[in-house]
C-alpha cells in the first residue's frame, strides 16, 4: 500500500475573536488521509470549516493542535527554506478567479510569476513553460497578451489553474473553484480537472457545498459540519445510503429534474442556522437542527464508527433511523 500524500491527524485550528475574548473552533478534531491520484471531496454548509481545512493542508494555516503530514514529513519540522520548497508540491486554487489575478499584469506574466519567484531557469524557459500551460488549459496563445478584465470568469479560472500547474504540484486543493462560474461553464472546468489529473497524476482535495459537483469528481467524500466530520465514505456508497441525518439533508436539497409528484422523497428543511463555532452545542454538534435528535444527543458525543467497509459516521443512531420524508 502506498503512503498517503497527505495525512491529517486530529487537526484543530482555533482563532481568537477580534476582541480576544472568545475562541473560534474553526476545525475541531478532524482526521483523514488522501492517497496519491485520489480526489477527496469535502462538502458542507458555509461556516463548517472546509476552507480553513484546505488552507491548513497546504500550510497557509498552522495547526493549533494535531498535525498535517506531507507524505511522511511534518512540514513544520522543516526549516523555512525547506518548507518553501515542499509547499510547491501542495497548491491551492481559490473560489474567486478575479481576486487571484493581478489586474495590472498580462496573463502570460501572471502564469510565469510562480516560476519567476522560484528562479533557477532562464527567462526563455519560463516563458516556454507558461505558454505550454496556457495551451494545456485550452486557451489560445494570444490570450497571453491580454489583461484579466478582458477575460470571462471561466477563462480567468483556467488561468489560475495554469499558474498552479507551472510548478508541477502533487496535490491541489480546489476551494469552491466552480462556485463563482455559470452553470454552463462548470462542466468544462470539471472535465479539465479530470483530464489534468490523468495527464499529470494529480491528487485533489475538492472543497464545495455542491453535492452534485463533489459526487461527480470524487472517489471519497467527507461531510463536514461545525468543524468536524459527520460522515466519510466512498462517493457511491454515501449517495446510495447516507448514515448521518446531515448528509441526508444535504442530499435532499440536490435538484432533481422531475415533477414533485414523481419524486420518491421530499426535501428535508433544516431549521435554524449553523451554530456559532465559538460555543458549539454539547454532545452531537448537529443536534440543534437534527429532525431525529434525542436526549442522548445532547448528553453524549457520538463515536466515529465504521458502518460499512471504509464508510464512517458520527451519529448515535446511524443506520437505524432516517430523516427522509415520504
Amino acid at each position: 500500500m502506498s503512503t498517503p500524500i497527505v495525512t491529517v491527524d486530529d487537526l484543530r485550528i482555533r482563532f481568537l475573536t477580534q476582541d480576544k475574548r472568545e475562541t473560534v473552533k474553526a476545525v475541531d478534531g478532524v482526521s483523514f488521509s488522501v492517497d496519491p491520484g485520489e480526489t477527496f471531496g469535502v462538502i458542507g454548509e458555509s461556516g463548517s470549516g472546509k476552507s480553513t481545512l484546505g488552507r491548513a493542508v497546504v500550510c497557509l494555516l498552522k495547526p493549533s493542535e494535531g498535525r498535517v503530514l506531507h507524505g511522511e514529513t511534518d512540514p513544520y519540522m522543516l526549516s523555512s527554506a525547506e518548507l518553501r520548497q515542499r509547499r510547491r508540491a501542495f497548491q491551492i486554487i481559490f473560489q474567486d478567479p478575479n481576486a487571484a489575478l493581478n489586474p495590472r499584469m498580462r496573463i502570460i506574466d501572471s502564469i510565469r510569476e510562480p516560476l519567476d519567484i522560484i528562479g533557477g531557469t532562464s527567462r526563455a524557459e519560463r516563458d516556454r513553460r507558461a505558454r505550454e500551460m496556457l495551451d494545456r488549459v485550452g486557451l489560445p496563445a494570444e490570450f497571453g497578451a491580454r489583461y484579466p478584465h478582458e477575460l470571462s470568469g471561466g477563462q480567468k479560472q483556467r488561468i489560475n489553474i495554469a499558474r498552479v500547474l507551472t510548478v508541477r504540484p502533487s496535490l491541489i486543493v480546489c476551494d469552491e473553484v466552480v462556485a463563482a462560474l455559470d452553470v454552463s461553464i462548470r462542466a468544462d472546468i470539471l472535465n479539465l480537472f479530470a483530464d489534468l489529473q490523468r495527464e499529470f497524476g494529480l491528487t485533489y482535495l475538492f472543497i464545495t457545498h455542491d453535492l452534485g459537483v463533489v459526487s461527480h469528481v470524487s472517489s471519497r467524500i467527507a461531510v463536514m459540519y461545525l468543524g468536524r466530520f459527520m460522515e466519510l465514505g466512498p462517493a457511491e456508497a454515501l449517495a446510495r445510503r447516507p448514515f448521518h441525518p446531515y448528509t441526508e439533508a444535504l442530499m435532499s436539497a440536490e435538484p432533481i429534474p422531475l415533477p414533485s409528484s414523481m419524486r420518491e422523497t421530499r426535501r428535508i428543511i433544516l431549521q435554524g442556522e449553523i451554530p456559532s463555532p465559538t460555543n458549539p452545542p454539547s454532545g452531537c454538534r448537529f443536534r440543534t437542527r437534527c429532525p431525529a435528535a434525542a436526549d442522548r444527543c445532547s448528553a453524549e458525543e457520538p463515536a466515529w464508527r465504521e458502518m460499512e467497509p471504509g464508510h464512517f459516521a458520527a451519529c448515535h443512531f446511524a443506520g437505524t433511523v432516517t430523516t427522509r420524508l415520504p
